[in-house]
C-alpha cells in the first residue's frame, strides 16, 4: 500500500524476541544455545552447557515437571502465570495440601534466574573451555540499526530483557544516545536518582533534547530499581552475571497478571505511550503483538492515532505475526500510509531508509 504521504516524523522501533534470535552472531551450528523466545525457553534452559549452572537448571526443571508433569510442553510465561494464581489462590483458600506458599514463591524465585542464566549463555561472548564471559557480544544488525536506521529524538520500546540495543546504543550512538535521559527515568534532584549510567555512555553522548529515547517495558537485566516508594535506579555494569540468591534486577515476569502500572514501570508505558501518540513511521522487529499480552495490546491500540502513520514496516518471518500487527494498529494506518512487510531484519537493512521514512 502506498500513496502520496507527508512530511517526516519521529520514528519508533519495537523490538520483540524475535530481534534478539535475529542478532548476526546467533548459530546453533557453532552454538546450540539460542537467545530464547517465549515458546522455546524451557529448550534453550536445557541447553546452556556451563557447570556452575546446573543445579540451577535441574531445580528448575524439576519445578515445571511438578507442576506439568514430564512430558511438558509450556511457555515461559505458562508457567510463570501458573505459578502466580497458585499463589494467589492459596491466599483465598490458606490451603496447603499440594504446595506451601514458600515453595511457589521459591520457584518463581528459581524462574527469575533461569532467565539470567539463558541470557548469559546466549548473548555473553565465551572462554576458549566455552563458559561464559562477562562480556557482551556485539550484533551487527543492532549496530546498524542504531548507525543507520535511527535519528536523533527517535523512539524504541523494548519488550526484551536482554541489553544488545543497550549495548549497540552505547558503542554506536555516538551524538544520538545518552542514557542519563535517554530510558526517562525521574532523575530527582541534581540527578541523583540515576547512577551506573556512564557505563552505558557512549562517546560524544547526545544532550536531554537529541537523545534516542529507549523504553524498556518489561525491564532490564541491567536495571536495579529501589524499593516500592524509592525512585532510584542503577544500571549495572554486567547485565548477565548471575547472582546467587534472590535475582538483583527489575523486570516484570512474564506472567499474565503484569505489574505494569505501579511504580517506575508505570512511568516506562506512560513514556511509550507518548512516544506511540507522535510516531510518523513505526518499525516492528521480531514482535506479534501477541493476543496473550493484553497490556502491550491495549498500549498500541490506544496510543496510535487515526491515520497518524506514514509508514509501518513489519519485520516477522511469520506472515500470521505480521497479520496481527497490522490488525492491532490498524487506526493508524490510512491510504496515504506505506505498509511494507519484510521476512528478515537483514532485508529490511538492505532496503535504504528513504523507501519508508
Amino acid at each position: 500500500m502506498a500513496g502520496s504521504r507527508g512530511g517526516s516524523g519521529p520514528t519508533v522501533l519495537v523490538l520483540g524476541a524475535g530481534a534478539t534470535r535475529a542478532c548476526s552472531f546467533v548459530d546453533p551450528e557453532k552454538w546450540p544455545c539460542l537467545p530464547p523466545l517465549d515458546s522455546d525457553f524451557f529448550t534453550q534452559l536445557q541447553r546452556v552447557p556451563d557447570d556452575k549452572h546446573q543445579d540451577d537448571i535441574n531445580a528448575i526443571i524439576k519445578d515445571v515437571i511438578d507442576l506439568f508433569g514430564a512430558n511438558f510442553a509450556v511457555t515461559l510465561e505458562d508457567v510463570f502465570s501458573t505459578v502466580e494464581h497458585t499463589i494467589r489462590m492459596l491466599s483465598v483458600t490458606r490451603t496447603s495440601r499440594a504446595y506451601k506458599r514458600t515453595e511457589l514463591e521459591q520457584m518463581r524465585d528459581r524462574l527469575m534466574s533461569a532467565i539470567a542464566i539463558v541470557l548469559e549463555a546466549s548473548l555473553a561472548e565465551r572462554r576458549g573451555d566455552g563458559h561464559a564471559k562477562q562480556t557482551a557480544r556485539a550484533c551487527k544488525h543492532h549496530a546498524k540499526l542504531v548507525t543507520d536506521t535511527l535519528q536523533r529524538k527517535d523512539h524504541i520500546i523494548s519488550f526484551n530483557y536482554d541489553c544488545v540495543i543497550d549495548y549497540a546504543l552505547a558503542r554506536h550512538g555516538k551524538g544520538k544516545w545518552n542514557p542519563r535521559y535517554g530510558y526517562g527515568f525521574n532523575l530527582g534532584p541534581r540527578g541523583a536518582n540515576l547512577t551506573g549510567d556512564e557505563v552505558w555512555t557512549p562517546t560524544s553522548p547526545a544532550d536531554k533534547e537529541t537523545t534516542i529515547h529507549l523504553h524498556k517495558l518489561h525491564g532490564s537485566l541491567h536495571f536495579k530499581f529501589g524499593t516500592r516508594n524509592d525512585k532510584k535506579v542503577a544500571l549495572k555494569q554486567r547485565p548477565y552475571t548471575k547472582q546467587h540468591g534472590t535475582p538483583h534486577y527489575s523486570i516484570i515476569a512474564p506472567e499474565s497478571n503484569k505489574a505494569y502500572d505501579t511504580g517506575l514501570f508505570a512511568t516506562l508505558w506512560a513514556n511509550a505511550a507518548e512516544a506511540l501518540g507522535h510516531a510518523r513511521n513505526l518499525l516492528v522487529i521480531g514482535y506479534s503483538l501477541p493476543a496473550t499480552d493484553l497490556h502491550a495490546t491495549a498500549l498500541f491500540r490506544t496510543s496510535i492515532r487515526r491515520d497518524q502513520l506514514n509508514s509501518l514496516v513489519v519485520m516477522n518471518p511469520s506472515q500470521q505475526d505480521r497479520a496481527r500487527v497490522r490488525s492491532v494498529v490498524q487506526a493508524g494506518i490510512s491510504e496515504k500510509t506505506r505498509v511494507l512487510s519484510f521476512s528478515s531484519v537483514e532485508e529490511f537493512l538492505a532496503t535504504d531508509t528513504c523507501i519508508w521514512r
